[in-house]
């Protein structure tokens, strides 16, 4: 089995991250992509808005219906810290014989060096760089690791801009998936001050 590993905070999920991980599964020959919400980043600290429940449900919400798409919330009930390389160690253990890709933005490869056990992390995984044609140089590696680079469609999307256009009022509906957009009108979310994520507990 090939199975793609999706990482990040997804807060919130949109448009651009099922079009690039739709692009990476075919390039790369992927049976799966398992999206994971990031819980509390080593790097960022506490940098996400809504709440771990609400991003899980948005992820999920996103995905559903999808034979290609899963998701894996087990970084949003680890407690402390959130290891990339203890996700995909887990993974592998619970997957005996599949072969793994990270799969990681264009921008990843000049900060990967401040990743934890990162040279044991791309034992584990082939890290994919998932490149967009359009987006001009890419990010050259900060340390030498075997990178597989990956043409994705370019989406000049982000979740940040996403946030900024609900707490200015300005329309955001295309750029998520209904689901999502329904979840995040019923919530109020990114509409007021600030929310710190709490850890699912489980």
């Amino acid at each position: 089995m090939r199975l793609g590993v999706f990482g990040g905070t997804f807060d919130p999920p949109h448009v651009g991250h099922l079009i690039v991980a739709d692009d990476a599964a075919a390039a790369l020959d992927l049976q799966q992509v398992l999206f994971v919400p990031a819980g509390t980043h080593p790097l960022k600290g506490r940098s996400v808005e809504a709440p771990a429940s609400l991003r899980l449900e948005m992820i999920e919400a996103a995905t559903e219906g999808s034979q290609l798409f899963a998701v894996d919330g087990r970084e949003l009930r680890r407690p402390g810290p959130s290891y990339t390389v203890d996700t995909v160690a887990e993974l592998q253990a619970e997957n005996p014989g599949a072969e793994l890709f990270l799969l990681v933005g264009a921008d990843i490869p000049g900060e990967i060096h401040r990743w934890h056990r990162v040279e044991e992390l791309a034992q584990r995984a082939r890290l994919a760089v998932m490149s967009r044609a359009e987006a001009g140089v890419a990010v050259q590696p900060a340390i030498a690791l075997d990178f597989l680079t990956v043409e994705v469609t370019h989406v000049a999307i982000s979740s940040s801009e996403i946030r900024k256009r609900i707490r200015s009022g300005r329309p955001y509906r295309y750029l998520v998936p209904d689901p999502v957009g329904r979840i995040i009108d019923k919530h109020s979310l990114y509409s007021g001050p600030d929310i710190v994520s709490e850890r699912i507990q489980g």
